[in-house]
């Protein structure tokens, strides 16, 4: 299956209409300009659903899910961007042209596409084998039901069996067509040292492993021998299909379930899933007894960013499972824990209780992680012992300093404070030095992979770059009035993060995505004519004067693609509308004329009318090309396959709240687009002086570092921070003289 042509993807984006395809999902009533529902993304009485029919979009302002109606499709049916845009291509009744693949890209699709054909087979022979043989339902199906699972439990996750003859799979596959080849790629089947091959589950109950798509990747199967020399469990090796770090048991059964409750149950094994689906409760995946990898923890984050880890009793692996909680906390979810009775694991309480007893014990037992660790950490530390002690605080601050918002991580301080006896000031010193260390580790490996990237990607004959150049963040703008003709300041960037410039780059990049392609200005050029700038040529151009980037890569990407946009296929798609706008201002004005004339009672009236009439169309014409420059970039950003782009463009140019009638009932109120000439240029004054601000910020507190006795030093700093105040006071005069008037 290759990659959908831009033009095609193109014809579904501008044939989707979001009223049309929510309407499939949800019961939409009008609502002023919009249309609003029940969202369908979680449970609500009153709807908070909004549809804009305009802008193409949908959002609930609720639990913020929404966008394009690529996006919809995605997350409503869990699919792929590419999957999205076949979806609409069904509904629509658009012919899917696909762009000419590389031989490479052929050859690895081609041998992507066997492979998966081959697990499907393989699937539907240990499906038949398990109800359909002697061997299968004395075995394997005996064993399901001594477990408790139920027929529609072994429909749902596809469960099946491998016969008890080496060569079964092995033959009947290639009785079929498959190749051998295929077969041994996926892990089905094992070459033999005397030719041919024989297959590697024989004798076991086989788990299928599901993509998120729902195609089968691997296998899991546990044997029905009691051989103890015989691994209990087996799994498919990784292939081009199928990579362990990035899957989890049960998560395209679980997708629908872990979006709709917005939280994802972790568990250990096949068969704790399984049990947990029966019970009722569907938003639960294992991890297959691994441990948690990235890869896993972000196919999660996909559906819900929080979690709930369910343990069983057995102190020592819990103890080895928390190693895995960090990196669910460095990826920003919020992690909760939930410990199961003594002898009981997810599958045995699952078995034993009624769903509604599970999802009580769930919502009343699962707790803090923090709290959890502290309590299990410390339980078995002798108060008497400090070097244990302290081993086991450093180990729980570890964890807290994973905690990316800052606001959850002062909370954690405090709590520590409080179970662990100590005082928040030392927490917080101890916190620091861990997470200094942790960005200096970061550093460091991201020092060296560039390294070895710059050395690995250039000529030998090239001199290698510096690693450690940092060309991502924001720079002093370079003005004349700059003090800083020869070098930058010696001041660490680490506090000119995404963090404090994101509040300012975000107005920029609100402007951009709603209006990017529209005019806001003429340019002067060197030659003295002017040129004509629309709202992202202009705020590209003046920050690019002072050397000043986005730091935050989502909006950075997002306005680059807005630039893109306006050099590439603009230009050409706005010649095309304007063609088709003229042709209907001609023809508005062609049936105006022919009305005027049958019911006109004199010339004078009729030129009258026709003046007014010239008037009417030239406005809905220039009405009709203001909307196509904004909507343009609009559809485009809430439809790219940027993931990033699309939830931030979503967010930039959703409107919470409307003008009230009042307002606009008696006289005009400017619209935010009619302000943009002072608007922007005033984003971008304030996004300046916080860079300044920010470097003020760095040298005060390397001022209150440095010895006073070292006045050469103190001198200069000082001296800097009135340099850069003066600056500050430089652009707040000249605001008042950077308004900037559009041609009228």
């Amino acid at each position: 299956m290759g990659r959908i042509d831009q033009e095609t993807v193109n014809r579904i984006l501008d044939a989707a209409d979001i009223v049309d395809v929510v309407s499939d999902f949800v019961k939409l009533r009008r609502s002023g300009a919009n249309y609003k529902g029940l969202c369908p993304f979680h449970d609500e009485r009153t709807p908070s659903f909004s549809v804009n029919k305009a802008r193409n979009i949908c959002k609930c302002f609720s639990c913020g899910k929404g966008g394009s109606p690529v996006n919809f499709i995605m997350e409503h049916e869990q699919l792929s961007y590419q999957e999205a845009l076949r979806y609409l291509a069904r509904k629509y009744n658009i012919e899917i042209v696909e762009h000419e693949l590389t031989d490479d890209e052929r050859r690895a699709a081609s041998d992507r596409e066997a492979m998966l054909g081959v697990n499907e087979f393989a699937l539907s022979r240990f499906e038949h084998n398990l109800t359909e043989t002697d061997e299968g339902r004395n075995i394997a199906l005996a064993y399901f039901r001594h477990r408790g699972i139920s027929d529609a439990m072994i429909k749902r996750f596809h469960l099946g069996y491998s016969l008890e003859k080496s060569t079964a799979l092995y033959s009947e596959a290639l009785a079929k067509g498959y190749q051998e080849k295929y077969l041994v790629d996926t892990g089905l089947c094992i070459r033999s040292d005397r030719g041919g091959a024989y297959d590697r589950f024989k004798s076991r109950v086989m788990f299928p492993i599901h993509s998120v798509s729902g195609r089968v990747v691997g296998f899991g199967g546990r044997t029905m021998r009691s051989d103890k020399t015989i691994a209990k469990y087996v799994n498919s090796p990784e292939s081009i299909i199928y990579v362990k770090n990035r899957e989890l048991y049960g998560l395209y059964q679980a997708k629908s379930a872990i979006a709709k409750k917005d939280k994802c149950i972790l568990v250990e094994g096949y068969m704790d899933v399984i049990s947990m689906h029966q019970a009722g409760v569907e938003n639960v995946v294992a991890s297959s007894g691994t441990s948690l990898t990235q890869g896993q923890i972000r196919a999660i984050s996909r559906f819900s960013q929080n979690i709930t880890v369910i343990y069983d009793s057995d102190a020592a692996g819990i103890k080895a499972s928390l190693r895995g909680i960090n990196l669910l906390l460095a990826e920003g979810l919020s992690v909760k824990v939930l410990l199961l009775p003594d002898g009981d694991d997810p599958d045995s309480f699952a078995q034993s209780h009624t769903s509604v007893e599970v999802e009580e014990y769930l919502k009343e037992h699962e707790q803090d992680i923090i709290a959890f660790m502290t309590r299990i950490l410390m339980k078995d530390v002798a108060a008497n012992d400090p070097i244990a002690r302290a081993k086991v605080i450093n180990t729980i601050l570890r964890s807290v300093g994973m905690v990316t918002d800052g606001v959850t991580r002062s909370m954690y301080v405090a709590e520590c404070a409080r179970t662990l006896g100590l005082s928040e000031e030392v927490i917080i010193l101890q916190l620091k030095k861990i997470m200094a260390a942790r960005v200096e580790e970061l550093e460091t490996e991201a020092r060296r992979e560039a390294a070895r990237k710059s050395i690995s990607d250039i000529p030998e004959t090239d001199a290698p770059q510096d690693p450690t150049a940092n060309t991502s963040e924001a720079t002093v703008p370079a003005t004349q009035t700059s003090p800083q003709e020869s070098a930058a300041p010696d001041v660490p960037l680490l506090n000119l993060t995404t963090n404090k410039l994101r509040p300012y780059e975000r107005v920029l990049a609100c402007y951009v995505a709603r209006y990017g392609l529209s005019y806001l200005c003429d340019i002067a050029q060197p030659d003295g004519n002017a040129h004509p700038a629309t709202v992202v040529e202009y705020i590209l151009a003046d920050l690019g004067n002072d050397e000043i980037t986005f730091t935050d890569p989502v909006l950075r990407r997002t306005v680059e693609a807005v630039e893109a946009m306006r050099t590439s296929s603009w230009p050409g798609d706005r010649l095309k509308f304007i063609e088709e706008a003229q042709q209907m201002r001609l023809q508005e004005i062609a049936d105006g004329r022919d009305q005027i004339r049958a019911t006109a009672r004199d010339v004078a009236e009729i030129e009258n009318k026709d003046a007014e009439l010239i008037r009417h169309c030239d406005a809905r014409y220039n009405a009709r090309l203001l909307d196509f420059d904004i909507t343009y970039a609009q559809r485009r950003l809430v439809s790219d396959p940027d993931n990033d782009i699309r939830t931030a463009a979503t967010d930039l140019i959703s409107e919470r709240y409307t003008l009230s009638k009042i307002h606009t009932k008696f006289a005009h109120v400017e619209t935010e687009q009619e302000q943009l000439p002072t608007l922007v240029p005033r984003a971008i004054y304030e996004l300046k002086s916080a860079i300044l601000a920010a470097y003020i910020d760095e040298l005060n507190r390397k001022l209150a570092a440095t010895d006073i006795s070292d006045t050469v030093a103190y001198s200069n700093i000082l001296r800097e921070i009135v340099d850069y105040q003066r600056i500050q006071q430089d652009f707040a005069r000249s605001m008042g003289e950077r308004i900037i008037l559009p041609r009228k």
